[in-house]
């Protein structure tokens, strides 16, 4: 799933735990693996690799690279507006808020994963390679159906709310 779907269900999860920000931040990071175990579409970086065999400990900053960065950080900050805009209270803001950054770090974590190839991360890597769909789905599919999803998800919340 794109960053900006995982911040989405990251805050509509935390958006039912309003005032216990460990488990919201607890359960917006377990959100990343199911959800990730859905087949879905990733968009595709140009330098940076994560998954299986990635290596970026030799990681130039090049052309690359920045691009690969800004669409990144793109991604993530609009889920987390997003979910901010959908689920947030001024009284909840900083849990919904947390919720959805803890849904997303799994994948920087893979990103520090191939820098530092040590623990704790590699056994996380290990549980993310193996939790996550090896089916692919195109992009129109894969755009759709995660546009598609977060709504349910956020429908879902909404009504718990």
């Amino acid at each position: 799933m794109i960053l900006s779907t995982h911040a989405v269900v990251g805050g509509a999860i935390a958006s039912l735990f309003p005032s216990d920000p460990i488990l919201a931040a607890v359960a917006g990071f377990a959100s990343h693996f199911a959800i990730d175990a859905i087949p879905h579409w990733d968009y595709p970086l140009r330098s940076i690799s994560v998954g299986k065999g990635a290596d970026n400990r030799r990681l130039r900053l090049n052309r690359d690279v920045v691009i690969d960065l800004f669409c990144v950080g793109v991604d993530a900050c609009a889920g987390l507006a997003l979910a901010i805009w959908l689920f947030a209270t001024p009284a909840s803001a900083l849990v919904v808020s947390l919720g959805s950054i803890a849904a997303i770090m799994p994948d920087p974590l893979q990103f520090m994963h191939s820098i530092h190839q040590r623990e704790p991360l590699m056994s996380l890597q290990r549980f993310h390679e193996w939790i996550h769909s090896d089916r692919k789905v195109g992009w129109r599919l894969g755009v759709s159906s995660q546009i598609t999803f977060a709504a349910l998800v956020s429908a879902v919340a909404q009504a718990f709310n």
